[in-house]
């Protein structure tokens, strides 16, 4: 079984995202659901959005904030099912 973290993802068409400061709001246009994003999911919802793994994300995390790789990875893997959930993204 292939990691979540090593699957290209893409956003949905339905999915709008403006940043406020570091964190991000991301709004699902055909249920009108908004999903507020913390610095930790901002810098995921970049990566995707420019088409980089989320394992790039998690790099980027871990050179910026003072936490293990094993936390950040099982965070990202729940974010990424939580997004999926909320058809924000699939995988591509």
């Amino acid at each position: 079984m292939t990691d979540v973290l090593n699957v290209q993802w893409q956003i949905s068409d339905q999915a709008i995202a403006n940043s406020v400061g570091e964190e991000m709001v991301v709004l699902h246009l055909a249920n009108g659901t908004y999903f507020g994003l913390d610095p930790v999911g901002a810098l995921l919802w970049e990566a995707l959005s420019k088409g980089e793994r989320p394992s790039a994300a998690c790099d980027a995390i871990l050179d910026r904030y003072d936490i293990d790789r094993a936390t950040v990875e099982d965070d990202l893997r729940q974010f990424l099912d939580e997004l999926a959930q909320g058809d924000l993204i699939a995988q591509a």
